[in-house]
């Protein structure tokens, strides 16, 4: 009888939403953002900074960054240079762990084969949003498998540059840590920079500047992200909400609807 060997952890993209090239101005700046998928972002030139949660990194020409499902995230352009980028998201298994890490791409031809294969076997939505197949054979398939494969070689090559640590880029991170060790408490702005050891204006300003939303949206944009883990873990609306600092449950109701998309009470009507 033959040997066998077990395939382990082999990466399986389940669904895929976005696929696209995109050229951003001197100026640019993306709010940032929360959602339950992976999101890879490909620096095809130029130079951008990128927030990932409480860290800030600056990518340039050749590298890549993985944000994981929930991960805030945003872009804002560097050095007022012109950028593109690339940018894949997609659910799926045993994806490799990338998050927090600059990545360097071999071979910058392999992001251009990409988008230009989800362009040629899917429909999307305004050239973003992956809605169908264009045929009903598998080619489309090949996307799927080349994007697992891309996602495999970033792994093996990192970049020994660390993230931005700056003093503005170490107090935003402290803002967000702040924020992070307070998610129970309803903090207004003056109690955070007292928090912070910061003056308001300077600590707005630069939460601003990194992750492109103001504080105190970010603020219930991670309470909700935490929301979903307590609901998940079976607590009611109700105790979630206290939880989280929101005394009326409607209104916490209402942010979370505006913030994740559905109501609370989906998660918990699926966990029972």
């Amino acid at each position: 009888m033959s040997n066998r060997l077990k395939v382990e952890n082999n990466p399986k993209i389940t669904a895929l939403y976005t696929a696209f090239s995109q050229d951003f101005g001197p100026d640019f700046r993306f709010s940032g953002e929360i959602h339950n998928f992976w999101e890879l972002v490909c620096v095809t030139s130029g130079q951008i900074s990128v927030a990932a949660d409480d860290q800030i990194f600056d990518l340039k020409k050749g590298q890549a960054i993985l944000h994981s499902p929930m991960q805030f995230h945003n872009i804002t352009a560097m050095c007022n240079t012109p950028s593109s980028v690339s940018i894949f998201t997609f659910s799926g298994e045993n994806i490799p762990q990338l998050q927090n890490k600059i990545c360097e791409i071999r071979d910058l031809s392999v992001v251009k084969m990409l988008v230009e294969l989800a362009n040629k076997y899917y429909i999307s939505d305004f050239g973003f949003d992956i809605k169908d197949t264009k045929s009903k054979n598998n080619h489309h398939l090949i996307y799927v498998k080349q994007l697992e494969l891309f996602l495999l070689t970033l792994e093996t090559d990192f970049s020994n540059k660390a993230q931005n640590n700056s003093k503005c880029a170490e107090n935003y991170s402290v803002i967000v840590n702040t924020l992070n060790n307070n998610l129970n408490k309803r903090l207004s702005v003056t109690e955070l920079a007292c928090l912070c050891n910061m003056s308001e204006i300077n600590l707005q300003k630069t939460f601003s500047h990194y992750a492109g939303v103001g504080v105190m949206e970010y603020f219930n944009r991670v309470k909700m992200r935490k929301a979903i883990e307590l609901l998940e873990e079976g607590l009611s609306v109700k105790e979630t909400a206290l939880r989280l600092g929101f005394h009326d449950q409607n209104y916490f109701s209402t942010v979370f609807k505006r913030i994740i998309g559905y109501s609370p009470t989906h998660i918990t009507k699926s966990h029972r």
